[in-house]
């Protein structure tokens, strides 16, 4: 399969449905918001989602509204952490932060819409059953609260400046990056009604994804490759994988991830295509 036209298909389909939940209007709200949400990406969080419910075969506007909560999520995260409180980035995406050109306070209001508009677009999904609705918001509140993301931020800050060991930057990379990574896939699989056994094995490849992926982002960052904005995480005083284990460490790391990632779904079949591809691409991208 084409990975590149896969990725772009879906992006398209989940770019579509952002704008179209959120059209243009006056407010200087929405206009913030739309700032945000439609500034681009590869939209992985969403990709995930819709290719773990494929594995499980629901059709993709199934777990569309889903895939669209997801990348609020992730969205609304992006805004908060580049505050003067948190990172204080000026880029994101090539672009100014949405603090810059709208204001801390606004910015503040952004994250919370987000957030906020992504729970009522997943309990307002049609065609799904109120059960794997309830497990899909249940799934994501979980990977985006303090047992999450959020938890994974605020050790995240408090690391800064210290010297971080294996297991701190391991639980950081697992709670703030890897849950909502790994929410993405075990949404799809609850929304497509996965069998005990697939959701298993769902759950295991999005674990060990996610870690791969942040660990990537880590040497992309201290490489200072095209995809750092901002501050790098050096100048932050970051707990990175780079920082414990040195590049080529991270590197050997990011890779056993993959692998373990690549094994959790070997037995899946053809529909797990796009999953297998995009856990090479994830790690390739800091090769």
């Amino acid at each position: 399969m084409d990975l590149k036209r896969y990725l772009a298909a879906r992006a398209r389909l989940v770019e579509r449905a952002l704008d179209a939940r959120f059209p243009r209007d006056a407010s200087r709200l929405r206009q913030a918001m739309r700032y945000s949400l439609l500034a681009g990406g590869k939209r992985i969080r969403p990709v995930l989602a819709l290719a773990a419910g494929e594995v499980c075969g629901a059709r993709p506007h199934l777990v569309l509204p889903f895939a669209c909560a997801l990348e609020m999520v992730h969205t609304y995260s992006l805004v908060h952490d580049d505050l003067p409180a948190m990172d204080d980035d000026d880029l994101r995406r090539g672009k100014p932060t949405s603090h810059r050109v709208y204001g801390e306070g606004l910015a503040i209001l952004v994250g919370d819409a987000l957030l906020t508009e992504a729970f009522r677009v997943m309990a307002a999904a049609r065609g799904v059953s109120p059960a794997r609705v309830l497990g899909a918001v249940a799934e994501v509140a979980a990977a985006a609260g303090e047992a999450g993301m959020v938890g994974g931020q605020a050790l995240d800050l408090a690391a800064e400046g210290s010297r971080a060991s294996f297991a701190r930057v391991r639980d950081i990379h697992r709670r703030k990056t890897g849950a909502l990574l790994r929410s993405a896939v075990r949404v799809g699989a609850l929304v497509a009604g996965a069998a005990p056994r697939v959701l298993r094995r769902l759950t295991a490849y999005g674990e060990h994804l996610g870690l791969a992926f942040q660990i990537a982002d880590d040497i992309l960052d201290a490489a200072g490759g095209p995809e750092a904005d901002g501050r790098t995480d050096r100048e932050l005083g970051k707990a990175t994988y780079p920082g414990v284990l040195g590049v080529g460490g991270a590197r050997a790391a990011a890779a056993r991830e993959r692998d373990a990632a690549l094994a959790a779904v070997r037995t899946l079949g053809p529909r797990a295509e796009p999953l297998r591809r995009l856990a090479a691409f994830v790690v390739a991208r800091a090769s």
